[in-house]
This record gives structure tokens, C-alpha cells and sequence, in this order.
């Protein structure tokens, strides 16, 4: 019941946050272009799906990957884990979080390997919408 009771709030707090964009997407399209929007029907049930989409990607991440990162930043920033145990540290020095920095820098470097990736999801965008989008 409390997994329903999360979902609803992160869903609302979905719409609150696409209804802006909504609103700017409609607005352009009814007064500067001043046509009609085309299939309706069709674009508000896929907006209903992108919504419900985002709410449940938002919903695993806080339900998952936000307390495993807390989890980790707790971990390795703790003095017992730099210092090791039984140490009575007053003033840590910043050149013993090593394992922090070197943490930072394979997520730098995993997003970096990902971006080709990227890369050629834009490539396939492009070349769908036949240049359109870039």
C-alpha cells in the first residue's frame, strides 16, 4: 500500500513537472503555427504512456539506485573506512578520500564509454525523422 500511496505522488509530481512543457508545445502550435493538432486522440494517450513512463523510471530510481548511492556515498566518505577502525579522527584531510575521487572518476569514465552509444541512438533519430531532428 505504501509503494501506491509513493507512486501517486511521484506520478503527480510528474504531471505537475510535463504540464509546463505541455502547455508551451500547445500554445505554439494553436497560435503561432495556427493549425489544429493533428491525431489527438493518438498523441494524448502516447503523452498519458510517457507520463506513466516517467513516473515508474522515477519510482525505481528512488526505490533503488538513490539508497544504493547513499548506501555508498555513506561508506566511503566514513572515517572509519579511511582511517580504519578505532581511530579518533578531529579534522579529516581531503587527500584521504582517494576513494571517492577514484569512485567519481569510473562513473566519468563508464558514462564516457556509454557515449558512443548516444551517439548512435541520435544517428537512428535523425536518420527516422529524416533529418528533422539532429
Amino acid at each position: 500500500m505504501e509503494f501506491i500511496y509513493d507512486f501517486s505522488k511521484i506520478l503527480l509530481a510528474t504531471c505537475r513537472d510535463v504540464l509546463p512543457i505541455i502547455i508551451l508545445i500547445v500554445s505554439f502550435q494553436l497560435l503561432v503555427l495556427r493549425q489544429q493538432i493533428p491525431h489527438l486522440r493518438r498523441l494524448i494517450v502516447g503523452g498519458v504512456y510517457v507520463v506513466i513512463g516517467l513516473a515508474l523510471f522515477l519510482a525505481g530510481l528512488e526505490k533503488a539506485l538513490f539508497p544504493l548511492g547513499n548506501i555508498m556515498a555513506t561508506q566511503l566518505s566514513d572515517p572509519a573506512f579511511i582511517y580504519g577502525a578505532g581511530e579518533v579522527v578531529t579534522q579529516a584531510d581531503w587527500k584521504a578520500y582517494g576513494w571517492v575521487y577514484l569512485f567519481a572518476a569510473m562513473i566519468g569514465f563508464a558514462t564516457t564509454i556509454a557515449e558512443p552509444s548516444l551517439i548512435a541512438v541520435a544517428f537512428k533519430a535523425s536518420e527516422v525523422s529524416a533529418g528533422t531532428i539532429k
